[in-house]
């Protein structure tokens, strides 16, 4: 019979803790953080320039572009004259944002004479893995 009422008693204790630690008063849920307000810059629509080079991890996610094979007359740089790049590599720039170019018989440094200014070429491609991969490239007039 003892036993029997100890046990009844720890159960009671144990209910007693639960209810008063659940109480709404002492339950408090923190806020969630606010998200961090635009800057001025990017308010006015005056984005800064790297944000025209296109993340290696978020390449798929941003930029889709053509999915299928286009032909178009696009802009290219090298990657020595795209400020965030800052190292020699073929750009083109696709909605807004410059992504690798890929072709099997481009040079590493293939618009980098043109610096700065770029050169518009007419490329036979479609995105692939956020990389503009072309079948076919030239110097656009």
């Amino acid at each position: 019979m003892l036993c029997v009422m100890t046990k009844l008693l720890s159960l009671s204790l144990v209910l007693s803790l639960f209810v008063a630690g659940c109480t709404s008063e002492e339950s408090v849920v923190p806020p969630k953080p606010a998200a961090p307000a635009e800057s001025a810059e990017s308010a006015k629509g005056d984005a800064p320039a790297e944000s025209a080079v296109l993340a290696k991890s978020d390449a798929s996610k941003k930029v889709v572009g053509p999915i299928t094979k286009e032909v178009a007359v696009r802009e290219a740089k090298c990657g020595c004259s795209i400020e965030g790049v800052g190292h020699c590599g073929n750009y083109i720039l696709v909605e807004g944002q410059y992504v690798p170019l890929i072709h099997p018989k481009l040079g590493k440094m293939e618009f980098c004479a043109h610096k700065a200014k770029g050169v518009k070429i007419k490329v036979a491609g479609m995105m692939k893995d956020g990389k503009y991969v072309a079948s076919q490239w030239k110097l656009s007039k």
